[in-house]
């Protein structure tokens, strides 16, 4: 019988712990490669946090992903309206400023009333040389709606 719940209790022990150490393992970078180098507060007016963009890069690859993660205030596990861009501006785009796009990406796409519940993205493409356009919109379950878009970012 002690035999029994001692390997009962091993058993419990491993899913437990793996219920924990999943979600972690997945979360790491959201589908993208590489290391992240930047994170900017989804708020609303009223400065409330909603969520996080996450931004890697792979320097392997060249690789810049972005993604939008939800916090409890913005829904995170419920599906509302999660979503996510990143643009890659012309060449010669200084940082700071506006930039004439010529690579887009955003999840779900422009017009799709997809909901997730955690996050939106990921999306990324090769923007060696280039500046970046990042920014995503949370709506809460209440409907308070919050957004973050730079300005032209993270160039070369």
């Amino acid at each position: 019988m002690k035999k029994a719940v001692a390997r009962l209790s091993i058993i419990f022990a491993t899913l437990a712990a793996s219920l924990f150490i999943a979600p972690a393992a997945h979360a790491g970078a959201y589908g993208c490669g590489g290391s992240e180098i930047d994170t900017y507060a989804v708020k609303t007016n009223g400065g409330s946090v909603y969520g996080y963009i996450h931004l890697y890069y792979d320097s392997s690859t060249g690789v810049n992903c972005a993604v939008n993660v939800a916090n409890s205030a913005g829904g995170y596990g419920t599906p509302t309206f999660k979503m996510v861009y990143m643009n890659r501006c012309v060449a010669g785009t200084s940082a700071g400023g506006g930039c004439t796009v010529d690579v887009e990406r955003q999840d779900p796409p422009f017009g799709s009333s997809t909901k997730y519940s955690y996050y939106g993205g990921p999306v990324s493409f090769n923007a060696a040389g280039r500046c970046l356009l990042i920014g995503g919109t949370i709506v809460s379950p209440s409907g308070g709606v919050a957004s973050y878009a730079s300005k032209a970012t993270h160039c070369g």
